[in-house]
């Protein structure tokens, strides 16, 4: 006689395998997480890089032509030259760059984005601007950016 063989799989050999791929699963899933807040890290830490080096060269522009600068607060730059006015303001993650001119009244905006960064604009003296940008706001992980310039082309 011969002995005849269930085929098929018992609930226990189901369940282990469930929970085997319940695991992997589980486990790709983090890996994917991971994976993505790594790459909003790097594209943060890019756009900061690219938007510290576009506002750097712009304001030390904008100051070496600036017959006069204003500091309402700690977070906004008045910037007259002679034959317009730039603005500068922070907006929470973006630094706002204003050029209004004076004849036509025609305004130009353009924004450098700062993400998770605190901005501090000071004046040192009458003749030097000094922008602090702190990245990752006090974090271990902090960086500070400065850029000082002597308001217009002095000597």
């Amino acid at each position: 006689m011969r002995s005849r063989r269930n085929k098929g799989t018992s609930l226990i050999e189901t369940l282990v395998i469930m929970v085997i791929g319940g695991v992997i699963a589980t486990l790709a899933i983090k890996l994917l997480h991971q994976s993505q807040l790594n790459s909003r890290q790097a594209q943060d830490w890019l756009e900061l890089q690219s938007g510290v080096t576009r506002l750097e060269s712009q304001l030390r522009q904008d100051l070496r032509d600036a017959t006069e600068v204003a500091l309402p607060d700690n977070q906004t730059l008045t910037i007259e030259k002679l034959d317009s006015s730039v603005s500068y303001k922070n907006k929470g993650g973006l630094f706002e760059r204003t050029l209004t001119f004076q004849e036509s009244n025609k305004v130009q905006l353009e924004g450098y984005r700062l993400p998770r960064c605190r901005v501090t604009i000071s004046q040192n003296d009458a003749e030097q601007v000094r922008v602090l940008i702190e990245a990752n706001q006090g974090l271990p992980s902090s960086e500070e950016y400065v850029i000082e310039q002597t308001i217009g082309r002095r000597p």
